[in-house]
């Protein structure tokens, strides 16, 4: 009779949906098991985050270094530039002053004293005193001079000089 109650018991517990020890012990491994197999994904994201972060760093650095290189590039171009620049200044400077040494003088004309002869030269744009004596052959004093200037570096286009021979 005893076994009879024991095994209506154990039926009834498993018709009735109780867990017996067994089951209970069984869901308590499943459980911990799947805590296990969580535990282990989340240690792999945090790899996978931390190799990430360690990536980003690396680009972040490489780029750091390609914009320090282009910057020092930028820097020697522009600065190659400025030297083409002033280079070409002072040779078209050299050729246009001995072009205006070529150029024949017009001919000589007395000054209103009637005492002086010389040249009369109308200022062009970009010429200054020292191109116009130079082309003349005369001194920079002597312009400075004769036609009283105050300013030497101030000249006006149209201005009209007078050049002493």
């Amino acid at each position: 009779m005893k076994k009879t109650l024991f095994t209506t018991l154990i039926a009834t517990l498993l018709l009735s949906g109780c867990q017996t020890p067994y089951q209970s012990r069984t869901t308590q491994t499943r459980q911990t098991q799947d805590q296990l197999i969580a535990q282990e994904q989340q240690r792999r994201m945090a790899g996978r985050l931390e190799t990430l972060e360690m990536e980003i760093g690396r680009i972040s650095r490489e780029l750091d270094g390609l914009r320090r290189n282009l910057d020092t590039r930028c820097a020697a171009i522009e600065l190659k530039s400025e030297e083409d620049k002033r280079e070409l200044i002072t040779r078209l400077t050299a050729q246009l002053e001995k072009l205006l040494v070529k150029a024949a003088p017009p001919a000589a004309a007395p000054v209103s004293g009637g005492t002086a002869y010389g040249i009369e030269h109308v200022v062009q744009p970009g010429e200054t005193l020292s191109t116009i004596a130079t082309a003349y052959g005369a001194s920079v004093k002597k312009l400075i001079e004769v036609n009283l200037i105050k300013d030497a570096n101030r000249l006006s286009v149209g201005q009209k000089l007078f050049i002493p021979e």
